[in-house]
């Protein structure tokens, strides 16, 4: 079986007098050559005008494989949009000799500058995941002067599989270049992310029945029982499902946020930027009376129990896989909660509070809800 490249990998390679060359699977055009001698030099191979052409890209250990494995996929890039690649890597030599920045490196500016002090730790998490797995790999070796529209639009193109994710990175790209153009790194109004025409996203509406509310507290239970997630991922679980918190907020709750005697849970701060106020049901307080307190958060993490749980959206992937609810997503909890309690007659406004929408239109999305329940009460004793 052909192995991903790594360093490991590239170190252990036999000398054997013989002229080798193995591709990464990873990366198709992308391997190593292992020359009689034993050098080990990273290649990028392609066909241009149909013609098969193999390039030199360093040697190992001067250059590690990932490194040359980003390198190759900027070369790659460059002949899919019909230019050559020695011409190509020559111009951005001269470019970041000449103090001209490249997409990579204006990311990780950014990320310094602007991102990590002044965004939530989930959002940071987010772009600096979108950055390394999307964008770095296709756009990171563009000098940001040249980075043009088409650039962005065969970006978006490739991830139409997921719209949704696909029109995020975008509109994460077109923050980076506004970034650039703040730092005069690209003329005013010259964002190559602007007027891209996104992808249509299905809106999703997946709201739990009772019973199905009830089959996935089952499910959770389960996959704790068989040890697929340990007790602060299930509880956290509960808790989305029990309260209608956003998976952030019930991972940011500390010991000392709870107020036991009026049954809620006190944020100093949430997506709106405000404190947020989350109600605690019976079955509420009895998650969080029984999950194990090993440190300042409610929800600790797995390899860390000092910091906050990481994702409860993987262990919610898990556990669905027991119920068979393998369309609902983690935020579906939350929009489940809101169901029930309009399905009981509870107000829009009131519904707002529960779920701490700062905008009223938030809340909007619901109100056929209302309507239903006030509809089904009404047929309830409509006489015959």
């Amino acid at each position: 079986m052909i192995q991903k490249l790594t360093d490991a990998v590239v170190d252990a390679l036999r000398i054997d007098g013989k002229d080798r060359l193995l591709f990464d699977p990873s990366t198709p055009g992308f391997g190593v050559r292992v020359t009689p001698a034993g050098k080990r030099i990273f290649v990028v191979q392609a066909r241009i005008a149909g013609r098969p052409r193999r390039f030199s890209i360093g040697t190992y250990p001067e250059r590690s494989v990932s490194d040359a494995r980003r390198e190759a996929r900027g070369a790659l890039e460059d002949i899919r949009r019909g230019h050559d690649p020695k011409v190509e890597r020559a111009a951005r030599a001269s470019a970041i000799e000449a103090g001209q920045t490249t997409v990579a490196a204006l990311a990780e500016r950014w990320l310094t500058e602007y991102v990590r002090p002044k965004l939530k730790p989930l959002t940071i998490a987010d772009y600096e995941r979108l950055l390394e797995q999307k964008i770095k790999p296709k756009l990171g070796h563009l000098i940001v002067g040249r980075v043009e529209k088409e650039d962005v639009v065969r970006l978006h193109v490739e991830l139409q599989n997921t719209p949704r994710r696909a029109n995020y990175t975008v509109a994460v790209f077109r923050a980076l270049m506004t970034f650039a153009e703040d730092c005069k790194l690209r003329p005013p109004m010259s964002n190559p992310a602007r007027r891209i025409k996104m992808f249509r996203e299905k809106p999703r509406e997946r709201f739990l029945s009772e019973a199905e509310i009830g089959t996935a507290a089952e499910a959770i239970a389960k996959a704790e029982r068989e040890k697929k997630i340990g007790p602060h991922a299930a509880a956290g679980l509960r808790l989305a499902l029990f309260t209608g918190a956003r998976s952030g907020e019930v991972t940011a709750i500390e010991w000392s946020h709870i107020d036991w005697s009026r049954k809620l849970i006190r944020l100093p701060d949430s997506k709106t930027n405000d404190p947020r106020t989350i109600h605690l049901s019976d079955a509420a307080l009895e998650v969080i009376k029984t999950v194990p307190r090993v440190g300042r958060f409610v929800i600790a993490g797995t390899r860390d129990p000092t910091e906050r749980y990481k994702s409860l959206t993987r262990a919610w992937t898990v556990a669905r896989a027991y119920a068979g609810l393998d369309d609902v997503r983690l935020h579906d909890l939350r929009h489940s909660y809101a169901s029930l309690a309009a399905g009981r007659g509870v107000s829009l406004q009131m519904i707002g509070k529960l779920l701490g929408h700062k905008v009223a239109a938030t809340t909007q999305r619901y109100a056929h809800l209302t309507k239903d329940a006030a509809s089904a009460s009404m047929m309830s004793w409509a006489p015959l």
